[in-house]
Parts: C-alpha cells; structure tokens; sequence
C-alpha cells in the first residue's frame, strides 16, 4: 500500500522551487507569447474563477497545457467541444453537445476537485496543479521534477510519459509547465496566489455581490457583462452559447429572458422577465445574498416608532382632510384642518421623534410633496433620485421619505415613510391614503410598492440624531 502525498509534507519543496524558478533562454520567447495570450483573454477566465471558486490564473495554466489557450477544447483534456470528451475523462460533460467552453471547464473543475479546494497559497496551487495531472512522475519516476509544472525552466530537463502511458527517460516536454507559466504571470504583476476575490474558504457555492448597477441592451465592453454571460453559458441558457465579449447585445438579451422565466427571486417569487439585470436577476443568477443594510440611525428608528402608533387614523368624516389627529398633523406646519396632509404627517412623525430624543427636528417644515423635495435638494440633505434607487435598492434605508409626483397642476403629489424594504418592494406607512390606492382616508401600513414605482426618489435624513 503506498503512501498518501500530503500537501504538508511537500510545502516547503513547492516554495523552494517556484522562488527559485526561471524560464530556460531557449523558452523566453514561447513563454512570453503565452503570457500575452491569457492576459488578452483574463476577463473570460476570471468570470469562470468568480463562479468556480478557483484562481483565474490556475484555470488559464491549465487551459494552456490541456487545451493549447483554445477556447473550443474541453479543459479535461483537450478534445473538441462539439462532442462530449473521448479521452480520459470520458464522457464528458453530462447533456447534449455542443458545449460552450465555460460550461464544460466548470465540469473539469467540479470533477477535478478544484472547485472545492481552498488553499489557493503557493504550495496548495502547486500541489493541485501536480494532482491535477497525476502523481506518476513523484511515485515511480522521482529523479524527474514533474514536467506538468516545471517544463521550460531550470528544475527539468528531461524524461517524460508518452502517449501511450509508458514513461520515456529521454522523451522531453514541449508545453510550457504550470509553475514556470504562473512564475511568468507574476512577474508580469500577476496575483498569482491567494486571490481573494475567488478563493473562498467557506466550501459554500462562489457567490458575486449585486454591483449596484442595472445591467440592459446597450452596454457595452462590460467585465460585468461578460460575467453574465458566462453564467448563463454554464446555465445552459443560450444555444449556441453566448460570444463571452461583454457586449449586452439582444443574444444576451434573450438569454437573460428565458433565465428569468425559469427562476425565482430569493422570496419564492418568479422573476419579472424584462431582460434587465437588476438586483432580484442578479441574487437569482449568482446566489448573492441581498444588499446589506447599514445600522439603524436613531432619529429614523424613532420616527418609524412614533408611524407605528398612528396606523389606523381616519379622517372625521372622511373625506374631509380634518379630524383630530389630522389637524394635529396639519398644525406642525403651521396649516389648519382642510388641507392635503401626506406630506403634514411625515413632518410630524419627525418632529415628535426629536422630541422625544431632545434633538432639534431637521425635517424641513413644509406640508407640500414637491417642496419638500426641492428644498431638500436646495438644502444640501440627501436624496436618492429613482434611477439610483432602482439600480441599487441598498441605497433605500428603513424611515426614507418617498416621494411620488402625481403630475397634478400645482405641484402636488404623495408622501410617506419606507418602514422596510423587501428586495425590491416597498413597506411604507403612509397618510392620506387607502388600501385601494386613493386618498382622503387616513394612516396605513402599504404593501406591494415596488422602488422604481416611486418617480420622484427619496429623501434620507439618516445620521441626524
């Protein structure tokens, strides 16, 4: 029974040889060459690393020697994409040809153990480079540094298994090996080891943070883009696969449709199919979690506190834009009963807050929907205008103000609260209002408004107390 090759065991010989490794003369300018080659294509292979999990260089020096840095070969080991591979690994991938070349090098990567290896370190990545190969030249062949990783440097000179398995002491290598191509890449200013944009050390599935942007026909030379499309290669969603150009043309359009009409956004819900990259698409397609919400500001956990109370006010009688809670509303703008009051109440949920807190209240004192946000913006408070909302929804905080233009002759429109914020639909608290949508009613807790609904944007008057 032989024994077990451990990572632990060869760390310090890994290090060695790769801090003292340089590229034979002979070889500078093949080697050169290659290095030119994977950094024209590093975008396409760091889209499959953020996915995989795996360093993009590890999966372009494996590209290099398994498959000649070309992008209609299995990464297994070589053979044409527009059949399933013939060759050890046989078989694969599973499904139906042809294969874009992403789908099947996530197959290599699974099958491989890559995927779910986590010391991305120097000795780890060499110790995976050589298993990846096998260990044929340290087990029976150990007067020979394993051509795999270093063919065309100092640590080789000859010896090698030939294609038919047998091993050839004076067969010698013509690929350039793995650590002599990565030792090339790093002086290139490569970070070759331990990237932690795609190491992940948690085993989890790789996971890729909404980037705060919509995503639509039109862009153009996007990274972004072209991790999008390698996802929906791998996905399955383009025949025949999606060109990786990060061109956001209506092939990648289309494809985005039908991934949108087979999948649901993290609340169980099916996604809206528009073909537009946004937040729920985006945790849809790469398993983010949703935007992080910063920590709850005091004066806007108050104001949503003292909301809370009022649900459930009316008008007496309805319709009226009077009753007792109602002209209270009015009366800390300095207006009588009679008067639109949406806007009124938000004012007075803030100024009975900073009450209670002893803080001045810095809510601008004004009943009027479309004041209120001018003066806002004159005033130097922060607003979230729709198109900056609807392409990042973390940008909404619980106890924003929203604020709708209803397009009514003199500057008239609908305010309220936001009391949380579900992926991209709204709770709000609002006055003057309805279950069905009206108005002249009276306090209510709202579902179901959706971010890019809200024309106007938001106020956040967060870190004034």
């Amino acid at each position: 029974m032989s024994t077990p090759i451990r990572l632990e065991a060869l760390r310090e010989e890994y290090t060695q040889l790769f801090n003292s490794c340089t590229t034979v003369p002979d070889h500078a300018g093949a080697v050169a060459r290659l290095v030119t080659r994977i950094l024209a294509q590093q975008e396409r292979y760091r889209a499959l690393g953020a996915i995989a999990a795996v360093p993009w260089p590890v999966i372009a020096v494996i590209h290099a020697l398994e498959s000649g840095l070309r992008f209609d070969r299995h990464l297994h080991n070589g053979d044409p994409l527009h059949a399933r591979t013939r060759r050890v690994p046989a078989g694969r991938p599973p499904g139906e040809p042809p294969f874009s070349w992403e789908r099947s090098a996530l197959d290599a990567l699974h099958l491989s153990g890559l995927a779910g290896w986590h010391d991305w370190g120097l000795a780890g990545t060499l110790f995976r480079l050589e298993a990846y190969n096998g260990w044929g030249y340290r087990k029976y062949h150990p007067e020979v540094r394993s051509p795999y990783l270093w063919s065309f440097s100092g640590h080789y000179g000859k010896g090698k298994y030939a294609a038919d398995g047998r091993f050839d002491p004076e067969l010698v290598s013509r690929q350039c090996g793995a650590a002599t191509l990565l030792k090339a890449l790093e002086t290139h200013g490569v970070e070759v080891f331990d990237e932690p944009a795609t190491a992940e050390t948690t085993g989890a599935p790789a996971t890729l943070d909404y980037p705060g942007v919509m995503l639509r026909q039109g862009v153009r030379d996007s990274a972004l883009v072209r991790r999008v499309q390698t996802r929906l290669n791998v996905l399955g969603c383009a025949t025949p696969a999606l060109v990786i150009d990060g061109d956001f043309g209506s092939k990648t359009e289309a494809a985005l449709r039908l991934f949108q009409a087979r999948s649901e956004d993290p609340r169980g819900e099916p996604l809206v199919v528009d073909g537009i990259l946004g937040p729920l698409t985006w945790a849809a397609l790469f398993g983010a979690e949703p935007p992080r919400r910063r920590a709850a500001d005091r004066l806007l956990t108050k104001v949503l506190e003292i909301a809370r109370g009022e649900i459930g006010v009316r008008e007496e009688p309805l319709g009226s834009n009077r009753g007792p809670r109602v002209e209270a509303y009015l009366a800390s703008t300095g207006l009588d009963g009679g008067h639109p009051w949406c806007a009124a109440f938000v004012h007075w949920c803030f100024a009975e807050a900073a009450h209670g807190l002893g803080i001045d209240n810095p809510c601008i004192n004004t009943a009027g929907v479309l004041d209120h946000w001018n003066r806002a913006g004159h005033e130097g408070v922060r607003r979230i205008t729709q198109a900056e909302a609807s392409a990042d929804p973390a940008r909404v905080q619980p106890g924003a103000i929203f604020v709708i233009d209803t397009g009514d002759p003199g500057g008239a429109g609908h305010t309220g609260l936001v009391e949380r914020i579900e992926g991209v639909r709204l709770v709000t608290i609002e006055g003057n209002t309805n279950v069905a949508g009206g108005r002249e009613i009276g306090v209510l807790r709202r579902h179901g408004r959706k971010i890019n609904s809200i024309n106007k944007g938001f106020i956040d008057y967060a870190n004034n107390g």
